[in-house]
């Protein structure tokens, strides 16, 4: 997973004094956050992104400002939440990688034009779920003011690889975590390193046996979720931000 998130969180630098400090000397509620997007997951940890909004008021008095995330089930049940302010939930890198996406991170672009919110739950990588996002600042005595939240998005989480096994010398099985709800999976297979991916097939199992490898080459892998049906709309594994997100790597040695 170490090309999961370059190219996407590059350069990645956050610090109180990047944000332009304007007073709050009024309890103005932040707008509503726009663009909310799934930007990477890893097994059981997720990270998503939306719009900063430039706009916000911060205090200078009682602190900073923050959001809150909220993911329920399809049913509106809580699964989980995460409160971060950003006084003190910053993260900054030059080279963000997965491996490093901490839970309870807040980040932004060097340009300040998204944010990023990360957690880790469970039961996140075993069913479709739903997020949606929230800002607040603080009045004048220190008490939250919270904003609307934003859109609701349906996140469908890709399989996550539990085994990579080379069978010949030229193909190799995996295996996954079944999905709640999913009526197939299809996988996908990047013969360039990750830059791009080509479909490889689809099976209603929760395995499939890669074909047409090279041994010792490198094939990022990763698998779809397909025909999660909510409400009356039928729904895949959401495109994350990252193009090889929850994925895993096959290569085929001389033995196996």
């Amino acid at each position: 997973m170490k090309k999961e998130l370059k190219g996407l969180l590059i350069a990645l630098l956050f610090t109180i004094l990047l944000i332009p400090s304007v007073k709050a000397s009024a309890a103005v509620a932040p707008a509503a956050p726009t663009g909310v997007e799934l930007a990477c997951q890893a097994k059981n940890r997720f990270m998503f992104s939306f719009v900063y909004d430039s706009n916000i008021a911060i205090s200078t008095d009682t602190g900073n400002f923050g959001y809150e995330l909220l993911v329920t089930t399809l049913k509106n049940k809580k699964i989980t939440s995460v409160d971060l302010n950003v006084s003190d939930n910053y993260s900054y890198n030059t080279a963000y990688d997965a491996k490093y996406l901490t839970p309870n991170v807040l980040i932004a672009t060097a340009d300040l034009s998204r944010m990023y919110m990360s957690l880790s739950n469970s039961k996140m990588q075993k069913q479709a779920f739903k997020i949606k996002v929230r800002a607040y600042t603080y009045d004048a005595t220190g008490v939250k003011v919270y904003g609307e939240y934003s859109s609701e998005k349906v996140i469908v989480p890709r399989a996550t690889i539990t085994s990579l096994k080379a069978t010949s010398k030229s193909t190799g099985k995996i295996k996954w975590k079944k999905i709640a709800g999913a009526k197939s999976y299809t996988v996908y297979v990047s013969s360039n390193g990750g830059t791009k991916f080509k479909k490889q097939g689809t099976t209603k199992a929760t395995s499939y046996t890669v074909k047409n490898m090279k041994l010792g080459k490198e094939y990022p892998v990763y698998v779809v979720a397909n025909g999660i049906k909510v409400k009356k709309k039928k729904y895949n594994s959401t495109k994350a931000q990252a193009k090889d997100s929850n994925g895993a790597t096959i290569r085929i040695y001389m033995t196996y």
